[in-house]
């Protein structure tokens, strides 16, 4: 007898198989209506999920692998918890693995997954995946076991692609902190070995391109080394006489917002009158500063649920999307705050709070 599967069950409730993923997996993505009636037709048919038990009729584990590009930045912690989650909640485990930015150790996990006969990775990761050596190492992986990708789509890639729109995000951040401020901007920072940092400093050029100026005038900091607090606060340091001509350091990370927001401190530069600061991930301890950081947020939960819902779907060899493209948005805390246009405070309206 043919088993169920989850195609028979999207044509059975007549929803797409993506819907019925979401279902299985407890996604708050779907109506209340539309869930109530997957789950009547899975009951009808007799339908019992179990990627473990499918996983090890094949020979393969029950664990999915997690490969991120740094487990020491909080974004990456993030999704690494909310992916462990949700996994564990399906009844199987997680195998993490740290990238270190480095091509090569990405090769040797990707090996190494292989080699375990994983049930299937998730590899999130901004830097660059193009290169050959790496290219042929997850065409490799995915030939045998299913993959999904969290941040940069490949054009010869065969396995799903999650990712967040960072050029049209950082295009429009930038277009609106220049309407608020008309000055040339300090971008931290390019690195040629950073996808991501490619599309948000192509997202902030084209919004200065609309104002040739201050394009003439801002700077664009080429990073060689690591991304992270101690180089946001040097590059900054090392430009103390010269800041004062910016309205604005647009970072392409918390971290290296982070440590120029330091910096400015100790220059004696008030932020953000002096200099409005920008990050980018919204880690969770932007809000707890002094002053408070600004970032472009994007949803780590609906990044999750959809690499999630591919994995599932791949494991039960059903078909999985191409693509998955998140939008961000500005969340405005201290660090961009308009203060000009606050109020000023009272002694009795201090009183009142």
């Amino acid at each position: 007898m043919k088993s169920i599967g989850v195609i028979d069950i999207a044509r059975e409730a007549g929803v797409s198989t993506a819907t019925v993923s979401r279902v299985l997996n407890g996604s708050d993505r779907v109506s209340d209506r539309t869930r109530a009636h997957v789950l009547e037709v899975i009951e009808r048919l007799g339908f019992s999920p179990n990627a473990s038990a499918s996983n090890l009729r094949r020979g393969r584990s029950d664990a999915i692998g997690i490969a991120v590009a740094s487990i020491s930045q909080p974004w990456y912690v993030k999704l690494i918890r909310e992916l462990r989650r949700a996994v564990t909640a399906r009844g199987m485990t997680t195998v993490v693995y740290d990238l270190e930015h480095s091509s090569r150790v990405l090769i040797e996990h990707t090996e190494s997954a292989r080699r375990l006969r994983l049930a299937g990775m998730i590899l999130a990761t901004g830097d660059r995946l193009d290169a050959a050596n790496v290219n042929a190492s997850l065409h490799r992986l995915a030939g045998s076991m299913p993959l999904v990708v969290i941040g940069q789509h490949l054009d010869d890639a065969t396995w799903p692609t999650v990712y967040f729109d960072d050029v049209a995000a950082s295009e429009a951040a930038a277009d609106e902190l220049l309407e608020r401020r008309s000055r040339p901007m300090l971008f931290l920072g390019s690195s040629a070995r950073s996808f991501l940092s490619d599309q948000r400093r192509e997202g902030v050029r084209r919004a200065l391109e609309a104002r040739p100026n201050l394009l003439r005038d801002s700077t664009f900091i080429q990073l060689d080394g690591p991304m992270d607090f101690a180089t946001g606060y040097d590059e900054v340091v090392s430009r103390a006489d010269e800041l004062r001509r910016y309205g604005l350091i647009f970072c392409v990370n918390d971290e290296l917002a982070l440590g120029a927001l330091r910096a400015l401190g100790e220059l004696g530069l008030r932020v953000p009158e002096d200099l409005m600061v920008i990050g980018y991930g919204d880690v969770d301890m932007l809000p707890y500063l002094t002053p408070s950081l600004s970032s472009l947020s994007g949803d780590v939960n609906a990044i999750a649920g959809d690499a999630l819902e591919a994995i599932m779907v791949g494991i039960a060899g059903e078909p999985v999307f191409d693509t998955r493209v998140h939008s961000r948005r500005i969340v405005h805390r201290e660090s961009t705050e308009d203060r000009a246009a606050r109020p000023p405070a009272t002694a009795e309206g201090a009183a009142r709070g």
